[in-house]
């Protein structure tokens, strides 16, 4: 059979089921890594020069795994393999060239690099009241910290990227385990080559590592439910005749539910969302165990045990600190079950009202119902970057354009599993939190699973493949376009080849930043400033800051509705030790308009005329001093 396998240009299965196997052991070293790290930042220990080498060395380990995999292994003599190997190496260094832009993207400067950042000045894990968000697991943000600490915040983005190109690789060792080399390849770049992908590639968030997780938790339990379904013997052991034979021995089915529930424990300790991948994973288990005969029942409950309990070990950490630090473990979820104790940015508590997706959609974007039914479809049509009517987000028609034709051939109860994960995952986010591209990536790898599928059985039948390649070239062109678009937004050449300097990089890139070089430079080290619809983007901010706990200014607001007179104003201000205040003007302006009555509105220009001093105001954005 090896032989056979050779001559058609094929590697044996067990070749790219050992793949699959390092590379979700590649995953979970680095998701303990960062657990680790995380216990010694929560001991003070965030200095220690042992604990940022062991988590460097542990990052830079998997990227060396990831290299050696791609440059020797995933390597194809076919020609068709070869091409897209090439596409992916051309797509792989525009990522690592723009990832060594300096940090621009908004969630990178309000969470992903500003908390573990203020970790790394403390000297420790704290508590950010007005950063409810701080709250969250951070399992890649810990990865992020040592690079941080040394004043290399390129890193994170190029550790972020390292896991979309795992997460390809995962795909590519599935697929090949499948089907064939190519297939993985052309897997690989259907993720990689995503519009969604393409642009957090080379940002430092953490939605490359949720997805990561969660697809190595999905295809390990695949894995799993294919080894439980060899044959056994009438002793109940498994027939060792059913077995591949393979010089390097690769995990049993107990192997692979171990490696799918620490990736899924991963996952939720990642980012929140990880608790939705947790609970369609849990039923996976559940689905494939109700199909053991009675003599598994033991077995099934211990399985199902096992599989929970691992998922619950990379949590564990973050749980007892929320626990402690406020009184219930999943804050700030879950309140009505653990309490309202915990703190916000808001002195009088009051903020937007929460709205069903259907509520908001129509009052923020005047969709109607049937723009607001299409949803589903819209979604993979119609995303748009940065704008919240279009997801925030693009993604390509393609990953749903050949789903017909997947479920052909052998395989079929497993490519199930694969679309009911993708279906129930799409359905719970879109109507439990805010439709944003970035929230669903999880669905992307089942559903290019599926595409490589659809794409196999169609060429198989189709009688001019012409038609077909056609097709996918001209799909694959849209993502091309994007690509070209978002590089020419980032106008990344002056500044990679130096002739630009990272201070005018950001000044060219950042409205705020001017205002913040200003902070940075002339205010005192004592200094603590109020910022005021600055979006909560502070990484740029060397002062110490509070800010709402939203976008809004609601404990202002609360100030002057409880304030007499001028005075009253800023001794609440001077209370919570604020020295200075950071706005961007016009929305200020426009929110205090519309949230104080007339007397109120007066009462605060007076506070203004008297107690504030402008020392700085440019593009539309200004700092003050609270005086006298």
């Amino acid at each position: 059979m090896v032989k056979a396998e050779k001559q058609i240009g094929m590697s044996p299965p067990d070749t790219f089921s050992r793949l699959l196997f390092y590379s979700n052991i590649c995953g979970c070293v680095l998701g303990a890594a960062a657990t680790i790290y995380f216990v010694g930042a929560l001991a003070g220990m965030i200095g220690n020069p042992l604990l940022n080498l062991v988590a460097a060395a542990v990052v830079s380990a998997a990227g060396l795994f990831f290299l050696y995999v791609f440059f020797v292994q995933a390597r194809d003599k076919n020609r068709l393999g070869f091409v897209v190997w090439l596409l992916i190496l051309l797509i792989l260094t525009v990522e690592v060239f723009l990832g060594l832009l300096p940090p621009t993207a908004r969630d990178e400067l309000t969470h992903h690099l500003l908390i573990p950042r203020l970790y790394v000045q403390a000297g420790r894990i704290y508590q950010i009241p007005f950063a409810s968000y701080s709250y969250y697991p951070m399992l890649l943000d810990m990865l992020y910290a040592p690079w941080l600490r040394w004043g290399w915040d390129a890193v994170p983005k190029l550790i972020h990227g390292l896991f979309g190109f795992l997460t390809g690789l995962l795909l590519y060792a599935y697929l090949a385990l499948r089907l064939s080399r190519t297939y993985g390849l052309l897997g690989f770049f259907f993720f990689l080559f995503t519009p969604a992908i393409l642009r957090l590639a080379n940002l430092a968030y953490v939605d490359l590592g949720l997805t990561f997780y969660s697809t190595a938790a999905l295809v390990c339990l695949l894995r799993w439910k294919e080894e439980g379904e060899r044959p056994m013997a009438d002793d109940g052991r498994q027939d060792p005749k059913s077995a591949i034979p393979d010089p390097k021995p690769i995990p049993g089915a107990f192997g692979w539910l171990a490696l799918a529930g620490l990736s899924a424990g991963f996952a939720v300790a990642t980012k929140p969302n990880g608790f939705l991948v947790l609970l369609l994973l849990s039923l996976i288990v559940l689905f494939i165990l109700g199909g053991k005969g009675k003599k598994w029942r033991m077995k099934s409950l211990v399985s199902g045990a096992l599989f929970l309990a691992l998922a619950s070990l990379p949590l564990l950490p973050w749980a007892a600190k929320n626990l402690i630090q406020t009184g219930n473990p999943f804050f700030p979820f879950f309140g009505g079950i653990f309490g309202p104790r915990g703190t916000g940015g808001s002195v009088l508590g009051v903020g937007d009202v929460e709205l069903g997706i259907f509520a908001r959609r129509a009052l923020y974007f005047g969709e109607s119902w049937w723009q607001i039914a299409s949803l589903p479809v819209r979604i993979f049509f119609f995303g748009q970057d940065d704008r919240p009517q279009y997801f925030d987000g693009v993604l390509n028609p393609m990953l749903i354009l050949f789903l017909p034709w997947a479920f052909r051939g052998k395989w079929l109860e497993e490519k199930k599993i694969i679309f009911g994960f993708a279906l129930f995952y799409f359905l719970y986010a879109l109507f439990l939190v805010e439709v944003r591209i970035r929230y669903l990536l999880p669905i992307v790898p089942p559903l290019v699973i599926l595409l490589v599928y659809g794409l196999h059985n169609l060429y198989l039948r189709i009688v001019r493949p012409a038609f077909l390649f056609g097709g996918v070239i001209l799909l694959l062109a849209l993502n091309g376009m994007y690509l070209w678009r978002y590089v020419q937004t980032l106008s990344p050449v002056e500044y990679l080849k130096g002739k630009e300097s990272r201070e005018a990089y950001l000044t060219r890139t950042l409205s705020d930043y001017p205002a913040f070089g200003f902070i940075n430079k002339t205010l005192p080290s004592t200094a603590k400033v109020y910022l005021l619809f600055m979006g909560r983007r502070a990484y740029y901010c060397e002062r110490n800051y509070f800010h709402d706990s939203g976008d809004t200014a609601w404990t202002l607001v609360g100030m002057v509705r409880k304030a007499r007179t001028e005075t009253d104003i800023k001794a609440q201000l001077r209370e919570t030790g604020l020295t200075h205040l950071l706005a961007r003007e016009e929305l200020l302006r426009r929110f205090l308009g519309s949230n104080l009555t007339a007397e109120q509105r007066e009462l605060w220009d007076g506070f203004a005329r008297v107690h504030l001093r402008g020392l700085f105001r440019e593009r539309g954005y200004g700092v003050y001093e609270i005086n006298g």
